[in-house]
């Protein structure tokens, strides 16, 4: 698993070899299994994760029903920053949507980090904007398109997440109902076979 984790860490050129194994010794590695709850609705967040391997959901429940909000695969991090920046309970479950390998951070192993290596601070905030920036403009886009817009750009951008997720949760994350999930793909497969 750490070898997982320092492949990961060679993406961040700026650190030295010697300060990603610090990182990686120093960084606590989970396996989760399919279903593992790593966050319940009214919990305060106090760990972040990294997706090694697997695929969290994020969700939470309106009027008993679970809506699917977020889905966090490989090489990308994951928390509930609401909670965690404010100290206040989460809104959402983080759900493993499959079995998981995941690095667990914590606000001292960070600090500890930022003494012995400064300029990570300068690393996780700029990934910190690239993540609120995707964010940002995954909102925007959702908002502003239809349903089968909404599904084309899931297609175009997580696409994979078809072959890993069932359908109703990704209909749910889309905004609509499995069924209507149904008749778009089979209207895009009709146009896209003529």
């Amino acid at each position: 698993m750490k070898e997982k984790f320092l492949t990961f860490l060679e993406n961040f050129q700026i650190l030295t070899e010697a300060e990603r194994n610090l990182i990686a010794d120093n960084t606590k590695l989970i396996s989760c299994k399919k279903g593992d709850i790593l966050l319940k609705e009214g919990q305060v967040a106090t760990k972040c994760y990294l997706v090694l391997e697997g695929c969290i959901r994020e969700y939470h429940l309106k009027d008993g029903v679970e809506k699917s909000t977020n889905f966090f695969t490989e090489g990308e991090s994951v928390t509930s920053y609401s909670s965690a920046s404010s100290l206040t309970p989460s809104r959402h479950y983080l759900e493993c949507a499959e079995d998981c390998i995941l690095t667990v951070g914590s606000h001292d192993l960070e600090q500890d980090m930022y003494k012995r290596i400064p300029r990570l601070q300068t690393v996780i905030l700029q990934e910190t904007e690239k993540i609120a920036g995707k964010s940002q403009d995954e909102f925007a886009d959702f908002v502003s398109s239809s349903p089968e817009d909404r599904y084309r750009n899931f297609l175009e951008n997580k696409g994979h997440l078809f072959n890993r997720i069932p359908q109703h949760q990704i209909a749910s994350y889309l905004g609509i109902t499995p069924e209507s999930l149904s008749r778009i793909r089979k209207r895009i497969h009709n146009k896209s076979t003529k």
